[in-house]
């Protein structure tokens, strides 16, 4: 599984404005392709995984992430903060690119953990995370997410 196969340039935000976790978890959540409704259901559920531990990578990275009821298949969205969030990552540095991924609470497909697995390989090289960094529109980092990822 690949992000880019989940990811379309409405899902990816190159300007995130929050300056708390919760904020950003709340702004990512807001840019979810589900019923308006369930967002704060969601939002709650990754609070409460982000409670149980940070994913925060370190590198700048956090991949937020948990199964719900409410969705029945896979989502993911980016967002990139510019000035950086502090997130309690590993390394206790700020996080600026951040893969959100909402799974359903069973999956016939199992693409829930192999596409964490690519994210955490996309974001283990430091120069992926400039690349994305630096992208200037959402569609430019999505051909960015797909050439690192191939």
């Amino acid at each position: 599984m690949k992000p880019s196969d989940f990811l379309t340039p409405d899902l990816i935000s190159l300007s995130l404005q929050s300056s708390t976790k919760e904020e950003v978890l709340q702004e990512l959540v807001s840019m979810l392709d589900v019923e308006e409704s369930y967002k704060p259901i969601l939002l709650d559920m990754v609070l409460q995984r982000e409670a149980l531990g940070s994913t925060g990578l370190g590198e700048g990275v956090a991949i937020p992430h948990g199964r719900s009821l409410v969705v029945n298949r896979l989502h993911l969205v980016f967002g990139l903060s510019k000035k950086g969030v502090f997130f309690q990552a590993v390394d206790r540095k700020k996080v600026h690119v951040f893969f959100l991924v909402i799974a359903p609470h069973r999956e016939v497909s199992n693409q829930y953990l192999p596409l964490l697995g690519s994210i955490a390989r996309l974001a283990s090289d430091p120069a992926n995370i400039e690349r994305l960094r630096n992208a200037e529109t959402p569609e430019q980092c999505l051909e960015l997410v797909k050439q690192i990822c191939s």
